[in-house]
């Protein structure tokens, strides 16, 4: 029997998960709780998309927004103990679409849910959603294929074939078409047109944790 962590007569640090084991695979609000020890961990996760705004007699709604979005290697220097993750829920079309939920991993990122689509008649407004990384001595990133900002939505045209919603940063996918809903995690609802008022639901978040080896 191993103790979590201890270190071995040699002095190589012993962990207590096998090499490719996922600790954490949530989505859609759900939360699981994690124990970093020291090691190389792999990290795939977004917020969720915000909902599309609608369409009115004076103009398109505005796609909403894209969650933010991180892929990549995160090295645990000390025992950093139990971390809380936690899953956006996508937005709700509405006039001015309802965010989406932030997707968080306890104290060392959130990757921010997207924004809702601003309504007809209404300023488009910066609405992707933002990704921090909070810096510490007990972490940090050794690559990253993603670690970036939500994409932005657009306003609707009147083609039902226009994708307002903004992708998802990890598959570059997803975003509501003409006024309808996201169809990837992470991506944005389609902005109302024409006479196809209401606008689309944003994703998901998600996040996924898996041991990669020891520190």
């Amino acid at each position: 029997m191993t103790i979590p962590c201890s270190l071995h007569p040699l002095g190589t640090m012993i962990s207590p998960y096998k090499i490719g084991e996922v600790l954490c695979n949530i989505k859609e609000g759900q939360t699981a709780t994690v124990h970093l020890y020291p090691g190389v961990y792999y990290i795939r996760a977004q917020g969720a998309g915000g909902g599309g705004g609608r369409n009115g007699y004076f103009g398109n709604g505005q796609g909403g927004g894209s969650g933010a979005g991180f892929e990549g290697y995160l090295r645990i220097k000390g025992n950093v103990g139990k971390v809380t993750c936690t899953t956006g829920v996508g937005g709700a079309e509405a006039y001015d679409g309802n965010p989406g939920g932030n997707t968080q991993i306890g104290e060392i990122m959130t990757l921010g849910g997207g924004k809702g689509g601003a309504g007809e008649n209404k300023e488009h407004v910066a609405n992707a959603g933002i990704y921090t990384f909070n810096s510490s001595n007990n972490w940090e990133i050794i690559s990253s294929t993603v670690a970036r900002n939500g994409n932005q939505g657009l306003e609707a045209t009147s083609s039902g074939d226009f994708v307002s919603g903004g992708n998802s940063v990890l598959t570059n996918s997803g975003g509501g078409k003409g006024h309808a809903s996201a169809t990837a995690p992470g991506a944005g609802g389609g902005g109302g047109y024409q006479w196809n008022i209401n606008g689309g639901a944003g994703s998901y978040g998600e996040c996924l944790v898996k041991f990669v080896r020891i520190y």
